[in-house]
């Protein structure tokens, strides 16, 4: 098969190059201008870009055990919609946690029939069972998954927070390994004062719960201290270390002198905390979004290379649980996978903040590497996965709740308008979603929002195309 004419976005290149590519099964085998005909279907790409299709690293599938939430059917469908061709699924919300071999093996029995994209897992390690992590189960769970997430504040009975006697032997243990260790950082002790706080406040005042309590709990000093105690903690180990969702742009300075790594998410960079009274539960994430300086800071850092990618934090509730009418009861937790890659294309690429190198890292190059895939995953090259998010740079996407193929529709991204649609998305040699785009033929069936089988739908890949994939993939 060749794609033909399309204006590929290819790594070390300053602007995308017009040039064709030619595929045969899974892999790119060629990159050129005119690329003689090999007897195959062509697909002409015309006034079309060709990006790597995104990797997101950081997703909530909820699948088994949550999914009235999400489960991996409608995410992957949602992902393959925004231009996401690998997730990575994380390993607290799901029942049982993957903290070990048969709880994982357990979790890819309910998902492997569902993906229509690629995926990988990362371990956990709880609290409550962080002895057992250190004795086997990281061992265990190490030849299946492309890192280990642990909390420092969790509201989950079933995966606790670890404390900070455990967190030095867990990241020496990742370390071993050969695994990063993924933080959610935000510090009990900070945020557990705030609460006594802010609830005598409202006590002596005589108030309901306001949004600005839910932000005064998850502080900026939250977010600072946690981080700063991990690097610590670390010491040096620190290059094992990464941490999640980073809502506070002096983290990203910490984490950048120490060695380690962060990730950003789409709603860090477009929304503030003054937005809470405009949007209220539809913004709601835990570490929750910081000051307006903040998101320009994230933004400088996503240029310079200090934040080394952007994952979602995909992991959406229906309305009965987000809409309590009150902010610290409200579900903390947003939709994103398929807004996250079209967001930083307009906002990011197409809006002169990042260049083609910086934008290309952040959304696959980075994750790749971080995780052990990128000798197939994360970039347009000869003998990779002929994995593409092909956009229509002429035309524009219109954020809508209702048309979004996850289980959830509430999202603070509402409305917004943005340069750029993307029109397919390729996994390993397959278009698995097309609207509109020029090659919606090649596909097979396709399955609509509530997975029935029909054949005109922008779903093409049918349930269970998605691979698992694991660390060193080839």
């Amino acid at each position: 098969m060749i794609l033909r004419n399309g204006l590929l976005a290819l790594t070390g290149r300053d602007e995308p190059i017009r040039s064709d590519i030619r595929i045969e099964g899974a892999r790119i085998v060629a990159i050129a201008k005119d690329i003689p005909p090999d007897g195959g279907p062509e697909v002409d790409l015309a006034g079309l870009m060709v990006f790597p299709a995104a990797i997101d690293p950081h997703v909530h599938f909820d699948d088994p055990g949550f999914t009235h939430r999400e489960d991996f059917l409608h995410g992957t469908m949602e992902a393959a919609k925004g231009g996401v061709g690998t997730i990575i699924d994380m390993p607290c919300t799901s029942l049982p946690p993957v903290t070990t071999k048969a709880a994982l093996d357990n979790k890819l029995g309910f998902v492997r029939g569902k993906a229509i994209v690629d995926y990988a897992f990362f371990g956990g390690v709880s609290g409550h069972t962080a002895a057992e992590s250190l004795s086997v189960g990281m061992s265990d769970l190490a030849p299946f998954v492309v890192g280990y997430k642990c909390y420092f504040v969790s509201g989950m009975d079933s995966f606790t927070a670890v404390d900070h006697d455990q967190f030095p032997l867990l990241i020496a243990e990742a370390s071993r390994l050969g695994r990063p260790l993924l933080l959610h950082a935000e510090d009990p002790g900070c945020i557990t004062g705030a609460s006594r706080r802010l609830a005598a406040e409202r006590e002596a005042g005589g108030r309901a719960p306001e949004w600005r309590d839910w932000s005064g709990e998850r502080s900026r000093d939250a977010e600072l201290v946690a981080a700063v105690s991990a690097i610590a903690l670390a010491r040096d180990k620190a290059a094992t270390l990464h941490i999640v969702h980073v809502g506070n742009a002096e983290v990203v300075a910490e984490v950048a002198r120490s060695g380690a790594s962060c990730e950003t998410c789409a709603h860090y960079l477009a929304f503030s905390e003054e937005d809470f009274p405009r949007l209220g539960a539809a913004l709601k994430t835990a570490p929750p979004v910081k000051t307006a300086a903040d998101r320009e800071g994230l933004w400088q850092a996503l240029a310079e290379g200090k934040i080394a990618f952007l994952t979602s934090d995909h992991a959406p509730a229906p309305a009965s649980e987000k809409n309590t009418g009150n902010p610290l009861t409200a579900y903390g937790g947003i939709p994103g996978v398929g807004t996250g890659f079209p967001f930083l294309l307009s906002e990011g690429y197409f809006g002169g903040r990042l260049g083609l190198g910086r934008f290309l890292d952040a959304t696959s190059g980075a994750a790749a590497r971080r995780y052990g895939l990128a000798m197939r995953k994360g970039s347009i090259a000869i003998g990779k996965d002929a994995d593409f998010a092909i956009v229509d740079p002429s035309s524009t996407t219109t954020i809508e709740g209702e048309r979004l193929l996850s289980l959830g529709r509430i999202t603070p991204f509402e409305g917004m308008r943005l340069t750029g649609r993307v029109v397919e998305t390729w996994v390993r040699g397959t278009p698995v979603f097309s609207e509109g785009g020029p090659s919606a033929s090649i596909g097979g069936a396709g399955i609509d929002k509530s997975g029935a089988m029909q054949s005109s739908t922008t779903i093409l890949a049918s349930p269970g195309f998605g691979k698992f994939l694991t660390w060193g993939y080839r």
